[in-house]
């Protein structure tokens, strides 16, 4: 069953899925159940603009899960930790860290070049390049109508779109990599693992977290070799793999 929505000025697809489903991170439900009007870049609304809202089920969690919540819970979780501002505060959106990482996820020139959106000769990859932070003096390549850092800063769609994006991108170079070293991901699911002397299972939602902070290959040397690693503020990578581990995550939240 649909709802008919008139859009309103300073609407987003983002503050609709929040008024409507009350949870924002909703949002590509009704992109794709109008997309035929919105078109591929979910910020292409017009005040006057007739959305049809389809009605939703709740979610439920898989049988097993820690109840912890499912995908929208961990980014919310993530994004307020990311970004240090609290879930449901649309500032989370426009951080900028002391290195220059951006928004709710707090994004670097490394992993936006990656998804497609920007381009540098030297982006920020931790100081190994002698670039010490993200300078965001490159080019934007328009992908979802983003064109400037501030375009990206100002779009909650896309930076929604670009960390599941991301997780996507992350898993499959996880897989691939376990791969050429005759390992499966799946082996390690559910299972627990001693890490400096601290036990954590390992879950889908936690390896998801643990790459986003510390990149594919960092998780991967985690698993495989028992390296722990930090980032650049000190933050371990256990922190992240424990903390945001156990939500009701699947691949089909990323496809």
């Amino acid at each position: 069953m649909m709802r008919e929505y008139l859009v309103q000025k300073d609407d987003t697809l983002f503050k609709i899925a929040q008024k409507h489903y009350g949870d924002g991170n909703l949002y590509p439900i009704i992109h794709e159940a109008n997309r035929d009007r919105i078109g591929n870049n979910p910020d292409q609304l017009t005040i006057g603009m007739t959305l049809l809202i389809p009605e939703i089920d709740p979610i439920p969690l898989h049988l097993g899960s820690t109840k912890k919540g499912n995908v929208h819970s961990m980014l919310e979780a993530l994004g307020a930790f990311e970004s240090g501002v609290p879930s449901g505060n649309p500032q989370q959106y426009q951080v900028e860290n002391s290195l220059g990482f951006i928004g709710k996820y707090q994004f670097g020139e490394a992993l936006l070049m990656d998804l497609g959106y920007y381009n540098t000769s030297n982006p920020y990859i931790g100081g190994a390049n002698g670039v010490n932070r993200n300078y965001w003096n490159g080019t934007w390549t328009g992908k979802m109508g983003i064109r400037s850092k501030s375009d990206f800063l100002k779009s909650t769609t896309v930076q929604e779109t670009a960390i599941r994006e991301a997780f996507k991108l992350n898993l499959e170079r996880i897989n691939q990599h376990f791969a050429t070293h005759g390992q499966s991901l799946e082996n390690y699911l559910g299972k627990q693992a001693l890490f400096n002397s601290r036990t954590i299972t390992i879950t889908l939602s936690g390896i998801l977290a643990a790459a986003h902070l510390r990149g594919p290959y960092g998780l991967a040397d985690l698993l495989l070799k028992n390296q722990v690693s930090y980032d650049e503020y000190g933050t371990s990578i256990l922190k992240y793999l424990e903390e945001y581990g156990g939500y009701d995550v699947s691949l089909a939240d990323f496809s």
